[in-house]
């Protein structure tokens, strides 16, 4: 228990740096005029790359699985669909809040399926360990 409480809280030390960067390239882009998708696409490729590389060396060290990269890239399109269109339903519904706000909060409540999703689907070994050994 004690080692997934550190794992999380490194999993969101991560997640923060990944996050700011994130949102600065989503407020600039959609600042700009950008459409949404772009905006959210261009920041999630930013965020994906930080992020990745922060959970390998930092977070999941000793899960390190030949197709991770690819597993990572499924759970950040996975994720990226999810909050774009919990977005489009939520922003006529609230107006006057900037999107990176409802964006921030979707990202927020996402977080803690991402975690989970980053442990036993991305990063997790073992069960490739077990399938190679049978």
């Amino acid at each position: 228990m004690k080692k997934t409480i550190i794992s999380y809280i490194k999993f969101a030390g991560a997640g923060l740096i990944a996050s700011i960067a994130d949102n600065i390239t989503y407020f600039i882009l959609n600042h700009l005029g950008i459409q949404d998708v772009y905006a959210l696409i261009s920041a999630r490729v930013v965020s994906l790359i930080v992020n990745f590389f922060l959970l390998q060396l930092a977070v999941f060290q000793n899960g390190k699985r030949q197709d991770s990269f690819l597993r990572y890239i499924l759970l950040v399109v996975f994720s990226t669909a999810v909050i774009y269109f919990l977005m489009q339903w939520l922003k006529p519904l609230m107006p006057k809040i900037d999107p990176v706000f409802i964006k921030m909060g979707l990202e927020f409540i996402m977080n803690f399926f991402n975690y989970a999703a980053a442990r036993f689907f991305v990063f997790d070994n073992q069960k490739a360990e077990k399938s190679h050994e049978a």
